[in-house]
């Protein structure tokens, strides 16, 4: 099995007058993911207050995470940087640091990528043949998440974990009408679908490879 690696970065952050309310949040939202450590070979880590890594040994929970953390953010972006690779360190089990190999360089190289950009995903480590789809894809959707707001990013998490509209509605305090108006705008079922494409790509990804 080779692990995912996930490096995600607050977007201009240190320009921000929030700049210490925004590391709360951030460290927020990710406590709250690692009360589940399903899917985690390392869990959330913060490293510079305003980045966090992350090791995955499946694919599943990637995507519905980071709109999690997007959410919890925003009107503030986050990039993140995918990296399916070798580490050539020991697994540490208990936080996302003290571990090294190309996993990680290419997650690193991928966040200096994005500040280049201005895209909010990259990918690096899938067969040549699947790559460029799979990059080409999430370029699209960050182009799409850049200009969402947090009701809809909050809408396609839920959706990714399978929620029902009535109980998305009932959860944000709006009508179905709403929930139904952004799944149709923001052309979440599409997505979702590109989505669980590419997660089923680093999946395969993960255990074809030594």
């Amino acid at each position: 099995m080779t692990p995912l690696v996930l490096i995600g970065d607050l977007v201009a952050s240190r320009r921000s007058s929030l700049r210490q309310q925004l590391q709360e949040q951030l460290k927020g939202a990710l406590d709250d993911l690692n009360r589940d450590r399903a899917g985690l070979i390392s869990p959330y880590t913060l490293t510079l207050g305003d980045e966090f890594q992350v090791v995955y040994d499946n694919a599943d929970r990637l995507f519905a995470d980071c709109l999690s953390i997007s959410a919890a953010v925003h009107p503030v972006r986050m990039r993140y940087a995918l990296s399916l690779g070798d580490i050539t360190t020991d697994l540490n089990p208990e936080q996302a640091l003290g571990m090294d190999g190309p996993a990680f360089y290419q997650a690193r190289d991928g966040i200096d990528q994005l500040k280049r950009s201005g895209e909010l995903f990259t990918l690096a480590g899938l067969p040549d043949n699947e790559q460029a789809l799979a990059a080409g894809g999430l370029g699209l959707f960050s182009h799409q998440l850049s200009k969402w707001n947090a009701n809809r990013l909050h809408i396609l998490n839920r959706l990714l974990l399978g929620w029902r509209v009535e109980r998305i509605a009932d959860e944000l305090g709006i009508s179905e009408q709403a929930v139904y108006k952004n799944i149709n705008s923001g052309g979440l079922h599409a997505v979702i679908r590109l989505l669980r494409a590419v997660t089923t790509q680093l999946n395969n990804g993960m255990r074809s490879r030594p």
